[in-house]
């Protein structure tokens, strides 16, 4: 009887000890992201403790923020719409209102990029924010010359008052984040499917300057942030071949690839 005890308080632990031995299933960890209560993401420091206090992996920690970004913030519909729109007229795009993002929870990919940047680097990561083109059918006016010569080429017309902003509709930024001494592509901003733009119905400028006024004043529920939404893992841990189909870093080497692809060849 008394073998038969310690043979089952040793089941038992091996059991406990599993967890922490195999690590926190992402499904686990992106539920605890989705969850956290509004009151709890206020600040950097505050996101980072909560959800990260009991990780020691890197892996676990660089998903669960990430889903957090995905989950609990909504892309700027609003955004989205003028600058596709400034973009068809090749027309500047007008400079957004000021935006307190972990008030208001609703961001461009740029604001997405840097808050999962701030989150890595407070939790102990080393990440980097990287810019270029994204999109599921990039179109460019001048597919034969690459981005840097673009970028050149901005640079004469902005001086000549010439400028070309059709490719405006396609600016973004993503991140990389080092886990167990390897890059990862992560863009937070395409992690999610579903129910994920917000503001795209408002019409003027003042209307969702006051949007975000309110949600500064007032918060957001959880259950409107997060209600329709799904994980998409492609975006995440990312296949570098599969993952440059639909993003080009300015900067090749953050295509993670020993041959990269070239401009022509992303845009055809």
């Amino acid at each position: 009887m008394l073998l038969k005890k310690r043979i089952m308080i040793a089941f038992i632990g091996f059991f406990c000890l599993i967890p922490s031995a195999f690590g926190i299933t992402d499904s686990v960890l992106d539920n605890r992201a989705k969850n956290l209560p509004y009151e709890q993401g206020q600040s950097v420091n505050d996101i980072v403790k909560n959800l990260t206090h009991d990780l020691t992996d890197e892996r676990s920690k660089a998903r669960v923020l990430a889903t957090f970004v995905a989950y609990q913030l909504q892309r700027n519909g609003y955004a989205e719409r003028e600058i596709e729109k400034a973009s068809r007229n090749n027309k500047p795009a007008e400079k957004l209102p000021t935006n307190n993002l972990l008030k208001t929870r609703i961001g461009t990919p740029q604001e997405f990029a840097s808050l999962y940047h701030q989150l890595c680097q407070t939790a102990g990561l080393e990440s980097v924010v990287i810019i270029g083109y994204a999109g599921k059918n990039v179109k460019s006016p001048d597919r034969n010359a690459p981005p840097e010569v673009q970028v050149l080429r901005t640079t004469m017309k902005q001086l000549t008052g010439l400028q070309d902003y059709r490719m405006q509709r396609y600016e973004a930024s993503w991140n990389a984040v080092k886990i167990n001494q390897e890059w990862a592509l992560v863009d937070t901003y395409m992690m999610i499917a579903g129910n994920t733009a917000f503001g795209d119905n408002i019409r003027s400028e003042s209307a969702f300057e006051r949007l975000l006024k309110r949600r500064e004043r007032q918060g957001v529920s959880l259950r409107e942030l997060t209600s329709g939404k799904r994980m998409n893992d492609d975006y995440f841990d990312a296949k570098p071949r599969q993952f440059v189909k639909t993003h080009y870093p300015l900067d090749e080497q953050w295509q993670l690839s020993p041959v990269p692809v070239s401009w022509r060849s992303f845009v055809n």
